[in-house]
């Protein structure tokens, strides 16, 4: 029995360890549609994307959180310069709006969702950047995963990782791209 106990707690602590492994490898740099959205991901998570728009990006394995991601870019009736960035969001709907560094705006909260009957959790984020003198780019993050993973350790580390790359989004400041 002993053996049996220490053989399942080997096994969380090893796949508790495979988590932190994947975030303790070097990140690699997500540019999304060409350099749009620059931001980091654990090396060892899968890229996909959508041919008219979105990535989806996850670590493998089973039971992983799903991160997707959506930018879109609108002309403004009027000039806007980055101080706009905040009211953008507002502007959304969001109410809890934070200015970054960047001259970016950031906006996020949880939901808690039923999914063909399994609850699900949804971390959002959105971040508004101006591209001056009249558009502005929204990127809309979201995190899905099992709400029974909600207080796992992988989650934890996960959500750490994603809220840092968030909050360091780089967007392109041409037009164009």
């Amino acid at each position: 029995m002993r053996k049996l106990i220490a053989g399942i707690a080997a096994l969380f602590s090893f796949k508790s360890s495979v988590a932190a492994q994947e975030l303790q490898s070097p990140p690699k740099q997500i540019n999304y549609r060409g350099g749009l959205v620059v931001f980091a991901l654990p090396g060892a998570w899968v890229e996909e994307y959508e041919p008219e728009g979105g990535g989806v990006f996850y670590a493998p394995g089973d039971d992983t959180g799903t991160l997707r991601l959506d930018v879109i870019t609108a002309k403004s009736p009027h000039p806007v310069t980055s101080a706009d960035s905040a009211s953008v969001l507002l502007k959304t709907g969001d109410s809890d709006v934070e200015s970054l560094p960047t001259g970016a705006a950031i906006a996020k909260h949880v939901s808690r969702e039923v999914d063909r009957g399994t609850p699900i959790t949804i971390y959002w984020w959105s971040v508004a950047s101006v591209v001056e003198p009249d558009h502005v780019r929204i990127a809309s993050f979201s995190y899905s995963i099992l709400s029974s993973q909600e207080q796992s350790k992988r989650t934890a580390l996960d959500l750490s990782f994603l809220e840092q790359s968030i909050r360091d989004i780089r967007f392109s400041p041409i037009l164009g791209k």
